[in-house]
């Protein structure tokens, strides 16, 4: 089956007082609650959060106590909500028991689902995965490297006016399968909702069953394996429902707090010069990230600081086979700056990657080739554009592109920004009036000092960057 893709990137709205998810969103979290599949031999499971926070202690950097007794609503009682803190527990006592989970074929347990309404209809489904343990992997002639107590990871579904339109997998930071058109995932109950295959004891997401190689170093790779045949989870009775982002206080403090979901990691190994791992790693931070936070609406009161996130990671959602369509929406100061410089053409560069279903036999696990297209169109005075590169080859989709602007309407003579991860999440980049203002101070500045070649040079990407490219 074909795996073109393509995505528009879509406007934010203006900022709007939250409240608890409404009936509709609730409803249409269960409608695409996913059926999650462990891998056969899969001993670290799930949990609740309740059931975590009763196994460890909080402590500081140099392992003294500063909670004893840990619960809901006191993990973020510490100064700064926690940050710098851990949580921690004796791992090799625990590895036979309180950190194996919840299997939850036998005990029921949590699904944190944060539903995030955006603009144009758009609504986010967070479905997150929290177990009490990352199982590392075994390297030869090093051991064990990657563990880690507490793991986060999620898998989102991209909802718009109601209908899902892709599914974000995602493992280990920023790896997973990605984002995938809905049409071409893995579904269960008659094809109405999404598979995710959680990879064993390391537990990130991906899209199919296979061997799948996340780092690459010097000497060695660690990779992630799922399967079928294993317990499978159909999720939809265990979601609990949160708005995203929301106020959170009581016995849902625990999503204000800023230190580590578990111990300290170490730093010692030999083979920490290549690769910053050692048997045991810090935790994760929670859930409440602010790379998920991103253009969800906020109250009055929320800063800029409190949206603040990678500009790189940009709300998409899927359009057709033979396109991909990009609307984007331009800062003024990014026409002047083109007019000032004689760019007449704004630009994007789309980078596609070759998804190869692999199988659990494939131990080299899958190495994704990368191609690119391209499209331009004439720079006017409008502040709405769309440009429609063509799609991606068989069995390959978008995932990640740049803006630039260009002299004519080819690839040569462009300058572009920053490329821009396309996953099922977003920041919204206009919270950066205040700095694109400072900027265009500078620049006016140095174009009397230095000339426009070196602002061209210097300041573009900037501009391109902090643009309202929402």
């Amino acid at each position: 089956m074909s795996l073109l893709s393509s995505l528009a990137v879509l406007a934010l709205g203006a900022l709007v007082a939250l409240a608890a998810p409404t009936p509709e969103n609730l409803a249409l979290a269960r409608k695409y609650a996913p059926q999650w599949r462990f891998q056969t031999s899969e001993v670290y499971w799930p949990s609740t959060v309740e059931y975590f926070l009763a196994g460890v202690k909080q402590v500081d950097g140099n392992g003294n106590t500063v909670t004893a007794t840990v619960t809901t609503s006191n993990v973020d009682d510490a100064p700064n909500q926690g940050s710098g803190l851990y949580l921690a527990t004796d791992i090799n006592a625990g590895k036979g028991g309180f950190l194996r989970g919840q299997n939850p074929s036998m005990t029921a347990t949590a699904v944190y689902t944060f539903i995030a309404p955006k603009a144009n209809g758009v609504v986010d489904l967070f479905y997150w995965l929290f177990t009490p343990f990352n199982e590392g992997k075994s390297v030869p002639l090093i051991g064990q490297v990657g563990d880690h107590v507490g793991d986060w990871e999620r898998m989102t579904v991209r909802t718009v006016n109601g209908v899902a339109t892709q599914v974000d997998y995602h493992a280990h930071g920023d790896t997973g399968s990605g984002t995938i058109p809905w049409s071409q995932i893995v579904k269960f109950d008659n094809g109405q909702r999404p598979v995710g295959y959680i990879a064993k004891g390391s537990h990130g997401f991906w899209a199919t069953a296979g061997t799948f190689t996340y780092v690459d170093a010097i000497v060695f790779k660690l990779q992630d394996i799922t399967s079928d045949g294993g317990v499978s989870w159909d999720t939809k009775d265990s979601l609990v429902a949160l708005g995203y982002p929301e106020s959170y206080s009581d016995s849902l403090g625990w999503l204000n707090y800023k230190g580590a979901w578990g111990n300290v990691g170490q730093t010692n190994c030999w083979w920490y010069v290549f690769h910053n791992e050692c048997q045991v790693v810090t935790g994760p931070g929670g859930p409440l990230r602010d790379d998920v936070l991103g253009a969800a609406k906020v109250v009055a009161g929320f800063t800029p600081k409190s949206m603040k996130g990678p500009p790189s990671q940009t709300l998409g959602t899927s359009s057709t086979d033979t396109k991909s369509s990009f609307t984007l929406y331009i800062d003024t100061s990014v026409h002047q700056f083109a007019s000032d410089s004689s760019f007449t053409h704004l630009a994007v560069q789309q980078t596609c990657t070759s998804i190869v279903e692999a199988t659990e036999d494939d131990k080299e696990g899958t190495t994704p080739a990368t191609s690119t297209t391209f499209a331009a169109t004439p720079l006017t005075k409008a502040s709405k554009f769309t440009i429609a590169p063509v799609a991606c080859a068989k069995d390959s989709s978008v995932t990640s592109y740049t803006i630039g602007l260009c002299a004519n309407g080819t690839e040569e003579n462009c300058l572009y920004s920053t490329s821009r991860i396309l996953r099922a999440f977003s920041a919204d980049t206009s919270v950066h009036g205040f700095v694109s203002y400072c900027i265009r101070a500078s620049v006016a500045f140095w174009q009397r000092k230095r000339g426009t070649k070196f602002v061209r040079q210097t300041f573009l990407p900037v501009f391109l960057e902090l643009g309202r490219f929402a």
